[in-house]
C-alpha cells in the first residue's frame, strides 16, 4: 500500500463503520478461538493499529507491518509493542505466541504459503490463527487495485490454502454481510458505468446517521457469527489451530 492509503486508513480508521464494523467481527472472531487476557496475540500486518487497539482487551499484543509511515500512525496512538519487518520472514522464535491475526494480509502476497507458514511456525501448539480476506471475484474494482490486492476469496478457496500450510481449520464463514448487496451494486456500476471514477478507494464519509445504521448492521452479524455461518459477504473469514 502507498502511504497515501495508510493516511486515509488513519483518517477513517475511529469512526467510520466499516472500519468499527471490522473490529466488532474481530471480537467475535477472537471469542470462537477462546483467548484469555494472557494470551500472547501477534497482529500481522498491523496497519495504522485499529485491530492491535481491538487486541488490547485479549491478552499481550504486538504488532508488525512492512510499512514505517503505518507504524509511525501507531505510535501515535500510544501502541508502542509494534515492529518493522515482513509478513514473510517474521522476526520471532518458533511458538512465540498464542493467536496470530491476519485481517486482509494474504490478498496482497504472490504465494500465500509463505506468511502462513511463519504463522504456524511462531504459535505454539494448539496456537490459534485468525484470518480475514475480501471475497468474490464479482466484488473486484479500483479499490483492489489500489490497496493491491492480487486476489479475492471463496470460502472453499480460504481453507484450502489454510489446510496447505499445515494448519487445522475450526471454522470459516463468509463476514460483511449485510453491506454485500450495496457493495456488489456498486462496484458493478462502477465496472460497467463508469461511475464514480475519480475514488481509488470505496472508503466514503457516511453521513452520521448512515454511519450509525451500518455500525448497527456489524452488531447485528457479530452477534449470528456466533451461532452460525453466513451464507455469503464482502469478506471471508477462518479460524485454524497449529495443530
Amino acid at each position: 500500500m502507498h502511504p497515501e492509503e495508510f493516511r486515509e486508513m488513519e483518517a477513517l480508521e475511529e469512526g467510520h463503520w466499516w472500519f468499527r464494523g471490522k473490529r466488532l467481527l474481530l471480537e467475535t472472531l477472537l471469542d470462537r478461538a477462546a483467548t484469555t487476557s494472557s494470551s500472547r496475540m501477534i497482529d500481522v500486518g498491523c496497519g495504522t493499529g485499529g485491530v492491535l487497539q481491538a487486541l488490547a482487551g485479549h491478552g499481550l499484543t504486538v504488532g508488525i507491518d512492512r510499512a514505517e509511515v503505518a507504524l509511525r500512525f501507531c505510535r501515535e496512538k500510544g501502541l508502542t509493542a509494534v515492529v518493522l519487518g515482513s509478513a514473510l520472514e517474521l522476526p520471532f522464535a518458533t511458538g512465540s505466541f498464542d493467536v496470530c491475526t491476519m485481517m486482509d494480509v494474504l490478498e496482497h502476497v504472490d504465494d500465500e504459503q509463505a506468511p502462513l507458514a511463519e504463522a504456524r511456525r511462531i504459535l505454539r501448539p494448539g496456537g490459534a490463527l485468525v484470518v480475514s480476506v475480501p471475497a468474490f471475484d464479482a466484488l473486484w474494482s479500483q479499490h483492489d487495485v489500489t490497496l493491491e490486492h492480487r486476489r479475492r476469496y471463496r470460502k472453499p478457496q480460504l481453507v484450502s490454502v489454510v489446510r496447505q500450510a499445515g494448519l487445522t481449520v475450526e471454522w470459516c464463514s463468509y463476514t460483511n454481510f449485510f453491506v454485500f448487496p450495496p457493495a456488489l451494486a456498486w462496484r458493478l456500476l462502477r465496472r460497467w458505468a463508469g461511475v464514480a471514477p475519480g475514488m481509488r478507494t470505496d472508503f466514503w464519509n457516511a453521513p452520521a446517521a448512515l454511519n450509525a445504521a451500518l455500525v448497527g448492521t456489524y452488531r447485528a452479524e457479530a452477534t449470528w457469527l456466533r451461532r452460525f455461518a453466513l451464507p455469503f459477504g464482502v469478506s471471508v473469514a477462518c479460524i485454524a489451530r497449529n495443530a
